[in-house]
């Protein structure tokens, strides 16, 4: 039903599909209260120094513009390349050209849930002339993950599970592509983490982004895609090393989610709030571990000796 509904909405104009869009939103924000106390968690962690009412005004535009992205993404998947190529601007396309000699070696881009980040990854096939492989996990709704793998399918790209990347990056990687991650999502339980401070709050990132540049030797990119009007982004790049073999890990994911902050600090409202980001605790240190189990012994032993009438 989910596939066929999208299909549905994809067959009308775009100029037809943003009235539905501004009315979704209002129905997500104050009828349905779509994820509602996690948004505003999630903003009051990040910016405990801006006001309630900033916050307000920031929990608005995030649904406007998550009701556009949606709209947009599910129109997008009978856009031609010549259409999206006329709504995405890519601002300095020389950084992937000199990351990848010429559009003649592969590249790994870390980007965010930012903007329209389906339509930039698309796009990028006709501005870049470089294949673009987007990495994903699957949809919980199987019709949603049916439409979502068709349209990221299209212009020659091959989308690679998340739990597969590795070996394929390993397999390809004379292959001349970019291999595209949204690397702000919450990782796994079985995902390799590492944990930094990200927007006032301790994050657990995945790491296989950096491990597979270490490996490899790919350079990495940056990516970051703005509005800047409905239905019109712009894209800039930046290198966030071309010799990942020289750096640990550690330095590539935190060079990643310092930039990432600092797109999401320039534009509040359009990061995907809605995602629960701090769901996981980071766990205790292995010696702060040993230390309090005897304490937790202890108390149970107590209880055991004085048990509660």
């Amino acid at each position: 039903m989910t596939y066929w509904l999208y299909r549905a909405i994809a067959r009308l104009p775009l100029w037809m599909c943003y009235p539905i869009a501004t009315a979704a939103a209002w129905l997500a924000q104050y009828v349905l209260r779509y994820r509602r106390q996690i948004i505003l968690n999630n903003l009051v962690g990040a910016f405990p120094e801006h006001s309630h009412a900033w916050r307000k005004q920031r929990l608005s535009e995030f649904y406007s513009g998550l009701a556009d992205t949606t709209i947009e993404i599910i129109f997008g998947s009978r856009m031609s390349l010549e259409e999206i190529s006329a709504r995405v601007h890519y601002e300095n396309p020389e950084v992937v050209r000199i990351a990848t000699d010429n559009f003649t070696r592969p590249a790994l881009v870390l980007t965010l849930h930012q903007g329209n980040w389906e339509w930039m990854l698309r796009g990028a096939k006709a501005a870049l002339n470089i294949r673009v492989d987007p990495v994903y996990k699957k949809l919980r709704s199987p019709g949603a993950d049916r439409f979502a793998l068709e349209t990221r399918s299209q212009f020659g790209a091959k989308p690679i599970l998340m739990k597969h990347v590795a070996r394929n990056v390993l397999k390809h990687r004379a292959e001349a592509r970019l291999i595209a991650l949204v690397a702000d999502q919450s990782p796994g339980k079985r995902e390799r983490v590492h944990w930094t401070t990200f927007l006032n709050q301790s994050t657990a990132f995945f790491s296989g982004g950096a491990a597979i540049a270490r490996a490899t030797g790919l350079p990495v990119i940056f990516a970051t895609c703005q509005r800047v009007s409905r239905g019109y982004y712009n894209v800039r790049f930046e290198v966030i090393t071309g010799t990942p073999k020289e750096l640990p890990e550690d330095e590539i994911i935190e060079r990643y989610t310092q930039l990432a902050e600092r797109e999401i600090r320039r534009h509040p409202a359009s990061w995907l709030w809605s995602n629960n980001r701090w769901k996981r605790s980071k766990p205790l240190p292995a010696t702060q571990l040993a230390a309090a189990t005897p304490a937790i012994a202890g108390s149970d032993k107590s209880n055991q000796e004085n048990p509660s009438p």
